[in-house]
């Protein structure tokens, strides 16, 4: 008897949760068709933000992914049967995925603070921010990540900078690149420098 109640309990909860679902998806659908309408809600804060630094954040993300791709090629050469340095490989790996998490968290921090733009993109294609596909050593390579990672670390100052202007200054946004950003930065060129060093003086 104890089990049918169960079962029968079981169906009866399945059977609710048929209908939750259901009406979750007639709500996607509602909503999807809704979004020209004319009283949507925004994100966007007028007191706090500031289209300078928000414009200057959205070109980071397009950096942050030719960073990804440069990293990405990198990999490719020295995970090659001809070099086979699943090491150094893998550390190229690794840095390709972080430079597009990276490009990610910039978008989703635009989109927290209501920035609507999809553009991220748009002026050409994406490319390999040093516009390379081969390196005749290990040194080499990192050498030009340390060169990357210099140039996005300019970047973030230069981002601090019109963030700060005053007048138009945006302070969240000035506090999450230094907070965040800066720190990451110079940490990896520390660490790169080091691996260089190493290297050479093995």
């Amino acid at each position: 008897h104890t089990q049918c109640k169960y079962s029968w309990n079981l169906a009866k909860m399945n059977k609710f949760m048929s209908v939750i679902v259901l009406c979750g998806l007639a709500g996607l659908v509602k909503g999807a068709c809704e979004t020209q309408a004319a009283n949507l809600a925004s994100a966007k804060d007028d007191k706090n933000y500031r289209a300078n630094c928000v414009d200057i954040l959205s070109k980071q993300v397009k950096m942050e992914f030719e960073a990804s791709l440069q990293y990405l090629l990198m990999a490719a050469q020295f995970s090659q049967d001809t070099y086979y340095l699943p090491g150094v490989a893998g550390i190229f790996w690794t840095s390709a995925d972080e430079e597009r998490n990276h490009g990610k968290t910039f978008i989703e921090y635009l989109r927290m603070r209501g920035y609507n733009g999809n553009e991220f993109f748009a002026e050409e294609p994406l490319k390999p921010i040093l516009g390379k596909n081969k390196w005749e050593s290990v040194s080499e390579a990192l050498r030009d990540a340390l060169k990357m990672e210099k140039a996005v670390t300019s970047s973030m100052k230069d981002m601090i900078d019109i963030c700060s202007q005053g007048g138009e200054d945006d302070p969240h946004a000035a506090d999450w690149l230094t907070g965040t950003w800066l720190e990451e930065q110079l940490n990896g060129q520390r660490h790169l420098a080091g691996l260089i060093n190493s290297l050479e003086n093995f």
